[in-house]
């Protein structure tokens, strides 16, 4: 039996972050809940409250006991997390950093707990959450700095963003910020259900730089099983385009470039006699295939006015489309992309509504993929990493 796991595991739970006698029935039923959890039987409450002593014990086992430095860190460590208990616990609840919210329960909490415990700086962190400022958003496309908006200092604010408890409740990973976020502005909260916080009621996807708005491609995929490749077979095998024109096309390697594909295929059916509507159709068709089969988005950026012409265009059309696709998959409002890394501590962020996606691709505050004109939507990747321009 761990006695001093078990006592550890009851301070945490109880409010005060300690008990003493005598023990009031909510700090006994703790104890029991603590015991059975760890499968010591209750015959044992009596070694366990023995174990655990009160202030005038602790106080007296401290100064008869020699200790390393390492030790009295630890020690320290404990002690001052217990007593921010009372403080904190309150604060992440409101948050809504509860144990219900995470696959780990109250084990991701404690995460989050310890690490601003640990803070040293701790106090003025505490002090800082008694609070907070809002997360001001003037307008969007909205450019800002976490470091500027909040006041405190880059090197707490890294710790905070590191922080990550683990998977939510939907399975979903929290990833860098998120939890800062809802730590260092009033107006933020975590979210469960569909975006990872909500500001001011506007729900609130958080994403680093490269992060993907969706999955890469499975396997090998190719121009050949593409629905360019799939329809140029079947023209071909039509006799609409000739064996030499269709194998110049599939032997092109600049092919594997989705929007270089696109601009041929368009100038090779025209070529060929193809109706337009016929042609834009079956785009439409396969762009909405690879952004999540979203066919009125696509078809909102893809259509008889679009420029075929100029690969540069075709893409900036895929990342508008990818964007907002991605944001009515996962039912969010807006995206939040920041720069932070913790080997390159850049606080800059910008927030993107639906409504700002035109103005952000074309003017580059966002791109997917390389900064080259044709992009990097490719077969075998057709969910390149973000970029950002802040």
């Amino acid at each position: 039996m761990d006695t001093e796991k078990i006592i550890k595991e009851w301070f945490y739970r109880l409010p005060k972050g300690y008990a003493e006698a005598p023990y009031s029935t909510h700090e006994l039923n703790v104890l029991d809940e603590v015991m059975s959890e760890f499968g010591v039987p209750a015959t044992n409450v009596d070694m366990i409250i023995e174990a655990s002593g009160d202030k005038a014990d602790i106080k007296d086992l401290i100064a008869n006991t020699e200790f390393t430095d390492e030790e009295l860190d630890e020690l320290k460590s404990f002690i001052v997390s217990i007593g921010y208990r009372k403080t904190l616990v309150p604060y992440l609840t409101s948050k809504g950093m509860v144990p219900s919210a995470y696959q780990l329960g109250n084990r991701a909490v404690k995460v989050i707990f310890n690490r601003i415990a640990q803070l040293p700086n701790v106090v003025d962190v505490l002090k800082y959450f008694e609070s907070p400022p809002n997360l001001t958003i003037s307008s969007t496309p909205f450019k800002g700095n976490i470091v500027d908006q909040s006041g405190l200092s880059a090197e707490t604010i890294s710790e905070l963003m590191q922080i990550q408890p683990g998977a939510d409740s939907g399975g979903n990973s929290t990833g860098p910020a998120e939890i800062a976020l809802a730590l260092l502005f009033a107006n933020v909260t975590n979210k469960q259900g569909g975006g990872d916080l909500e500001v001011d009621g506007r729900t609130l996807e958080v994403k680093g730089k490269e992060a993907r708005l969706g999955s890469q491609a499975r396997g090998k995929k190719s121009l050949e099983s593409s629905f360019i490749g799939y329809l140029l077979y079947l023209i071909n095998q039509n006799g609409k385009i000739s064996d030499e024109d269709y194998d110049q096309f599939m032997d092109d390697t600049d092919h594997t470039n989705i929007a270089i594909a696109i601009r041929d295929f368009y100038e090779l059916l025209s070529n060929a006699g193809s109706d337009e509507s016929f042609i834009v159709e079956n785009i439409q068709k396969g762009i909405a295939g690879i952004f999540f089969e979203n066919k009125s988005v696509t078809t909102k950026y893809i259509n008889s006015n679009t420029d075929f012409t100029d690969a540069n265009k075709i893409m900036k059309k895929m990342v508008k489309i990818n964007l907002e696709a991605y944001m009515e998959k996962i039912k969010v409002d807006s995206i939040l992309f920041h720069l932070y890394r913790p080997n390159k501590q850049n606080f800059d962020f910008v927030i993107i509504d639906k409504v700002d996606i035109e103005t952000a691709v074309e003017d580059g505050t966002i791109r997917l993929g390389s900064k080259k004109k044709e992009g990097s939507f490719f077969w075998h990747d057709t969910n390149p990493g973000v970029v950002l321009s802040l």
